[in-house]
């Protein structure tokens, strides 16, 4: 028993237990947690608007026919003018007696908009129209900027302070006591605040449960539980399409928003804290307790607490402390190789934000638009699984941000027909979900163990950051084409930097920081390692002979064992 997965096959690793964590966790909470963040999506739009002219009731004019004559058109698009009216003067009560002038002037007496599709928005509500058209963008912006800092926040103190648990119903609470302000509040800047605040919770809504669920399962089983909450993700986007098309206003979804969170407290009486995070924090008969219960679950009779205690005393004493990221920056391949995996999954968050954001592509469809991009991510992930597992780490990077380059590049060419367009963005969707996955994969296998959990948490922070700006990407006013020429350019740079990263498949995960910089020595760029013919690896911890060690006094003397990891317990929780 060499590390805490060997512990968990000696109280069953892969049985009922863990089925019950991956059908009753991990499943639920992913599809909870995406209808959560979708929701904002279908709350921030700007429909067609114009402005509203008042007098058609003293005519005999159809509601159509007095916007004609009433609002200017765009000569190239031939669309009514959004800021504009035309001047109207009345000499009379009737229409013979209206005067219509051809010189325009701005919208006097509010906006009308287009129901077809929402009957109302944030934007709608709120007249956020003209000179305060971006101020959806701000909303969608300060929301996702909430997200990054939570994602930075709200781990680091479930890691060291809370739990994983605790934090998981605290985030719940966040999100909740935030939004529901929000539905009724007018005043933009106070918004902006509740929008941000909300943020918090995102990430970790999703992560906590996840993460928890993930520590159960036997090393060769997390994939598989990966794809089942990627996929039961894409199910809970879908549903958020269903949603908002039953309930057109902002108002309505932000309320129902709120709703998964309420039914995730019922967790309360069935999610169990993580038992790594127990023995990280010296909490050994807490510990214990959980994975005697896995044992029981599992039907391992054979499994003592003293057992267990035994052995997870020796595990608190081969931990090592905790690093921060400055500590990757004195070696220079792995400082390298983190600045390309930020930049890499910061990239690959961008374009699935463009996409995640720009889903207009069938005009009159934003419904439809959503269902067929969120259902695409759907085999993203078993592809991605498939290609990483027999065709190499490395090479599926590369030739994943080649083929998403070349997905990004027709896409300007095929503007004219909708449902082409469509088909486009919906690959380029899945392609991007697959380079996320592939990215994750990359890091949690080069960063070496004491920085791994860090490491991965910087990726989601920087890819975070970048779809701030996705709003302001998709509303540029360089062209309807710029944000696809600039993902281009974007995708075949990473393709380019993925050529420095090394091939870490069969390779087993990296100890030690002087592990991650050698990893992948011997296997140059120019050799194409596989499934069929990577090379045998044979892994030396560096902390076998400590191991040893202490495995002996366990069996000699368990009671100095106890004392030193008290020891070492009060000094580990000084730092």
């Amino acid at each position: 028993m060499k590390d805490f997965d060997d512990l968990m096959a000696n109280v069953g690793s892969h049985g009922p237990y863990q089925r019950r964590i991956l059908a009753g966790v991990i499943c639920p909470t992913s599809i909870l947690a995406a209808m959560t963040m979708n929701t904002l999506l279908f709350q921030v739009p700007v429909p067609d608007h114009w402005c509203h002219v008042p007098g058609q009731e003293n005519t005999s004019y159809s509601h159509e026919a007095w916007i004609n004559l009433t609002i200017p058109r765009d000569i190239q698009s031939g669309k009514l003018s959004t800021c504009s009216q035309y001047r109207v003067e009345w000499t009379g009560q009737w229409n013979e007696s209206l005067i219509v002038h051809n010189d325009t002037h701005a919208c006097e007496s509010g906006w009308e908009h287009d129901t077809s599709e929402f009957q109302d928005t944030m934007a709608t509500t709120n007249q956020w129209f003209c000179e305060e058209k971006g101020y959806s963008d701000h909303v969608y912006s300060l929301n996702v900027a909430g997200n990054t800092v939570g994602s930075i926040v709200l781990p680091v103190l479930a890691d060291r302070f809370i739990g994983r648990r605790l934090m998981f119903y605290i985030s719940l609470f966040i999100y909740v006591i935030f939004t529901l302000p929000a539905v009724w509040v007018s005043n933009y800047g106070f918004h902006l605040t509740l929008r941000f605040l909300a943020g918090l919770a995102f990430e970790t809504n999703y992560m906590m449960p996840y993460i928890i669920g993930l520590e159960f399962l036997a090393p060769d089983k997390r994939t598989a539980a990966t794809l089942v909450s990627f996929a039961a993700w894409t199910l809970g986007m879908c549903l958020t399409s269903l949603i908002s098309w039953l309930l057109p206003r902002w108002q309505y979804l932000a309320l129902v928003s709120c709703v998964p969170s309420v039914l995730a407290f019922a967790y309360w009486w069935s999610l169990p804290e993580s038992p790594r995070w127990l023995l990280s924090q010296g909490r050994i008969h807490e510990c214990a307790t959980i994975l005697l219960n896995v044992a029981r679950i599992n039907g391992k009779k054979d499994v003592s607490r003293a057992q267990v205690e035994s052995d997870l005393y020796i595990l608190w004493n081969l931990q090592e402390k905790e690093v921060s990221l400055k500590e990757a920056t004195r070696y220079p391949k792995l400082r390298l190789r983190a600045l390309i995996l930020f930049f890499m999954g910061a990239c690959s968050y961008l374009c699935y934000g463009v996409v995640f954001l720009g889903i207009t592509v069938l005009s009159s469809n934003y419904f439809v638009s959503h269902f067929v991009l969120s259902i695409s991510e759907l085999p993203s992930n078993a592809l991605g699984w498939t290609c990483t597992q027999f065709l190499g780490r490395r090479f599926t990077c590369i030739t994943t941000f080649l083929i998403t380059a070349a997905i990004v590049a027709a896409a300007p060419f095929c503007r004219h027909d909708k449902w082409v367009m469509l088909a486009i963005v919906a690959f380029i969707r899945l392609s991007c979900t697959q380079l996320i996955y592939v990215v994750y994969v990359q890091c949690t296998e080069i960063f070496p163990t004491p920085l791994r959990s860090t490491g991965l948490a910087w990726l989601i922070v920087c890819g975070l950051a970048t779809m701030i700006s996705t709003p302001y990407l998709l509303h540029s006013g360089i062209g309807e084409d710029f944000p696809y020429w600039f993902l281009l350019a974007l995708m075949l740079l990473c393709a380019l930097l993925g050529t420095f990263l090394p091939e870490t498949m069969g390779l087993p995960l990296p100890q030690t920081f002087q592990d991650s910089e050698d990893l992948g020595n011997g296997r140059p760029l120019r050799v194409w390692v596989n499934h069929w013919n990577q090379h045998r690896y044979v892994p030396v911890s560096s902390q076998e002979e400590r191991y040893q060690e202490l495995r002996k006094l366990s069996l000699t003397n368990p009671e100095e064992l106890r004392r030193m990891s008290s020891r070492d317990e009060r000094k580990k929780m000084s730092r």
